[in-house]
């Protein structure tokens, strides 16, 4: 295969960023629709050049042979040379050109957002899981990027982040920067911090369990609760200076060339070698210090500043290794089952399971390191101020990832019995109150910690009315427990404040079930605070309850709530927001709450 990256495509006058395709509209793109859909998009080229060019032939079945012209899948005018990214996640494309402008497409070339950034180079852009980005905001700053290029929330460091940051699969974020590491939720709530003792060596990575996992110069590498800043630490006698995780296991390309895979024990996350595995002295080597580490779910691949490429198994024993296979120059590594894909400016190279060549996409005049998507497309941007988008692969499935346990009516139900086993009335309003009062001064005063969990374990007992009479008497006999309301919602507050969203499926079980409209009302607020209904549950539940007769208090909060969601996102990918909003808009609610709902549902419509 070759690219070019030499063509300049047609530019047309009136940029407007294209409203998003996902959630229910993307599904209804679906078998005869997408002619349809492919002629709307051709006709929309000619007026909004943000969509993408028309694609090159088709390559010929089973993909083009190395030497034949690549396929190109489209070309995206960006207004200048690319200065940052592209980057990939999530089906999203994010990347920076000299025109100081930020462009989010998605993987298929539409057009999502564009946003003008002061500076015409960004230090990272990092996607997370919701179609946002983490971009670098001036020297020491860090702003979330919504879905249409608009800033959901920014952070002052107070240093230079001294590498990307790192995104858990519920959203926090993870940053280094000025010797401390930090937790944020998705809503910009700090939610930890913690001192590193010596200077990372590695970028940060979301390790096994959810949290992040970070090498240090003085030859320890330290995997951190995702809810606090308490590290199981393991000293390996070399720097790690590149890292990759998967759902159990953390491999390390150590400064002295070793490839180590260590695993993670699920309870308390101490970190040891995988059964099997080699010494750590005996570990396979490199022959230089790893630049790149990426791992699948059949293999971990390392690759050496002297362009060695090494394949271990999931314990770290050597599988194969190949010379010369990014010679000179920076590269990148990108690891799928049955693929290492290794990237340089001049080409994307893909090796089987026994490392040999699969296929070679040559890229000329590129500009900037090319990423691939697990649909196996390259990106890359050209020296002529388009991003191009090649078809290279087939598509390819990543390792799951490391995850954070959700909660659940179980975990939440055994909290309330622990509470009804220590303390005489849990199911009181005054007792409850006082716990909340203690809670919301450890969120305050950023104390919280380890107890994060069992906080948030609480706060949906109390929010759904679930906490246990006395131990031995059974449940509190009539109605939700605890019986007054105030505690219900100032629990439904406090999680919302937390900002993490393993709360969402709780708060929305109280909005469906309780008595109480005040109830309702500040669970639907704290969805809003929280940022992220990542199932579409609060959505789809915010339209059920609009299709039938509310009080003006809960209404109102359907509408803010909606908004709240739209504003911290950037889109809605459930159409039941919307749904929810119309219904609102033209049901027999006091005209304020009418017009509300009008103005949220014109600009969630309008997509800005």
């Amino acid at each position: 295969m070759s690219g070019s990256g030499s063509t300049r495509a047609a530019a047309t006058p009136g940029l407007r960023p294209a409203a998003p395709r996902a959630g229910l509209a993307a599904r209804l793109v679906q078998g005869a629709t997408r002619a349809a859909a492919a002629i709307a998009l051709s006709a929309a080229v000619a007026s909004q050049p943000l969509y993408a060019q028309a694609a090159a032939p088709p390559a010929p079945a089973g993909g083009a042979a190395e030497g034949n012209a690549a396929e190109v899948l489209f070309r995206f005018p960006v207004g200048g040379v690319v200065t940052s990214g592209p980057v990939v996640a999530a089906g999203r494309v994010w990347l920076l050109s000299d025109s100081r402008t930020m462009y989010t497409l998605t993987v298929d070339g539409v057009a999502i957002g564009k946003r003008a950034l002061p500076a015409r180079r960004a230090d990272f852009i990092v996607g997370d899981a919701y179609g946002r980005a983490a971009v670098s905001d001036g020297a020491t700053g860090l702003s979330l990027i919504n879905k249409a290029g608009q800033e959901a929330w920014r952070v002052e460091l107070g240093a230079a982040p001294g590498s990307p940051p790192a995104f858990a699969p519920d959203g926090r974020l993870y940053v280094s920067a000025g010797g401390e590491l930090s937790a944020f939720a998705p809503n910009g709530r700090r939610l930890w911090r913690t001192r590193l003792g010596a200077a990372p060596s590695s970028a940060i990575v979301v390790g096994p369990g959810g949290g992040p996992a970070v090498g240090l110069s003085d030859g320890r590498v330290a995997l951190f609760h995702p809810d606090s800043g308490i590290a199981a630490e393991l000293e390996l006698g070399s720097a790690p200076v590149a890292l990759a995780a998967t759902v159990d296991r953390l491999a390390l390309g150590l400064e002295d060339g070793r490839i180590v895979v260590l695993e993670a024990d699920e309870g308390s996350g101490a970190l040891s070698s995988a059964p099997g595995a080699p010494d750590y002295a005996a570990a396979p080597r490199l022959g230089s210090r790893p630049v790149a580490l990426a791992a699948a779910s059949d293999a971990v691949y390392a690759l050496g500043a002297d362009g060695a490429l090494l394949a271990v198994d999931g314990v770290g024993a050597e599988l194969w290794r190949r010379g010369g296979v990014a010679p000179g120059g920076p590269a990148a590594l990108a690891a799928f089952d049955g693929r290492a894909i290794v990237l340089t400016r001049a080409a994307v190279t893909s090796y089987g399971p026994d490392g040999s060549v699969y296929r070679s996409l040559t890229l000329r005049n590129a500009v900037s390191m090319p990423a691939i998507a697990p649909s196996g497309a390259v990106f890359s941007g050209g020296a002529d101020w388009i991003l191009y988008a090649y078809r290279f692969e087939r598509p390819l499935e990543a390792a799951p990832g490391p995850e954070i346990a959700p909660l659940d009516l179980e975990a939440i139900d055994a909290m309330a019995r622990e509470e009804a086993f220590w303390t005489v009335a849990p199911w009181s309003d005054d007792a409850a109150m006082e716990r909340l009062y203690d809670i919301e001064k450890s969120l305050e005063s950023g104390t919280i910690g380890m107890e994060s969990r069992r906080a948030a374990l609480y706060l949906s007992a109390v929010a759904l009315g679930r906490m246990d009479a006395p131990f031995g008497s059974g449940r509190a006999p009539t109605g939700p427990a605890p019986r007054g309301p105030l505690p219900r919602v100032y629990a439904c507050g406090l999680l919302g404040r937390m900002g993490l969203p393993w709360a969402v499926p709780a708060l929305v079980e109280a909005f469906m079930n309780d008595p109480e409209p005040s109830v309702r009302a500040a669970a639907a607020y704290a969805v809003a605070t929280i940022g992220l209904d990542p199932e579409g549950r609060a959505l789809g539940a915010f339209a059920e309850a609009a299709g039938g007769r509310l009080d003006g208090a809960t209404a109102g909060a359907i509408v803010d709530a909606i908004d709240g969601l739209y504003r911290a996102s950037g889109a809605l990918d459930d159409r039941s927001g919307m749904l929810a909003l119309l219904r609102i808009a033209g049901g027999d609610y006091a005209r304020d709450i009418r017009s509300k709902a009008e103005k949220a549902l014109s600009r969630v419509s309008r997509g800005r």
